[in-house]
């Protein structure tokens, strides 16, 4: 896809209310410097509420055997941060983690896990949290980066909050000899350290996310 049609459709985002707009965007993923799979990403722009969709699955090499990892995490938040549902299935070898959360009686998030400890129900109130994390596609960092430190993530794929210290620095980043205006953030959760830059001329969409967890560290890059 050119350039310009690719930032077109992204603008499509900020367009009118009372209208839906939906981006495809597909980012490589790579794993010890293994290009082993494909991660689309879904946006959706309803009115004042936001549905991103991600999913990706592969076997990824581990010593001398294949280890199979799949995910799919969605969330539909409103403008202001709010996540009103959210849903996670990932697969981790022969382990399974099921996460679901929709609105209780009282405004909050009713979360319900399922893995191999069984089911938990864990009900979560808004003060309880700042931004959901699939809220760095498509929205500007300043937009959703609060004033407190460590910020207090819902993790989709957790389904629950986690105090992330995060350090914002503003770049010019290089993209197709053109110069782009970028916030490139820097996100420490305990001893794992993730990287994501977002240019504004993409929509402040991820470029380039590296994202570090306990399964190791993935690298997802925008593609055209």
């Amino acid at each position: 896809m050119k350039t310009t049609l690719f930032c077109a459709l992204l603008a499509l985002l900020a367009a009118a209310p009372a209208t839906v707009h939906a981006v495809e965007l597909r980012y490589s993923v790579t794993f010890r410097d293994y290009v082993m799979a494909t991660q689309t990403v879904d946006v959706v722009q309803t009115d004042s509420r936001k549905t991103v969709t991600a999913s990706f699955e592969s076997d990824l090499p581990v010593f001398i055997a294949l280890h199979h990892y799949s995910e799919r995490l969605s969330a539909t938040f409103r403008d202001d941060g709010t996540v009103e549902r959210l849903e996670a299935v990932r697969t981790d070898g022969p382990l399974r983690t099921e996460i679901s959360g929709t609105p209780a009686a009282d405004g909050s998030l009713r979360i319900v896990r399922t893995d191999r400890n069984g089911i938990s129900t864990n009900l979560l109130a808004r003060e309880d949290y700042d931004f959901c994390d699939l809220a760095i596609y498509g929205t500007a960092p300043a937009d959703f980066l609060p004033t407190n430190a460590p910020a207090r993530v819902l993790s989709v794929a957790e389904g629950a909050v986690l105090p992330v210290a995060i350090r914002r620095i503003d770049e010019s980043d290089t993209f197709e000899r053109q110069h782009l205006t970028t916030t490139h953030l820097v996100w420490t959760e305990g001893n794992h350290v993730s990287h994501s830059w977002h240019p504004e001329r993409f929509s402040n969409l991820p470029r380039r996310y590296v994202r570090q967890t306990e399964s190791g560290e993935f690298t997802f890059n925008l593609l055209r």
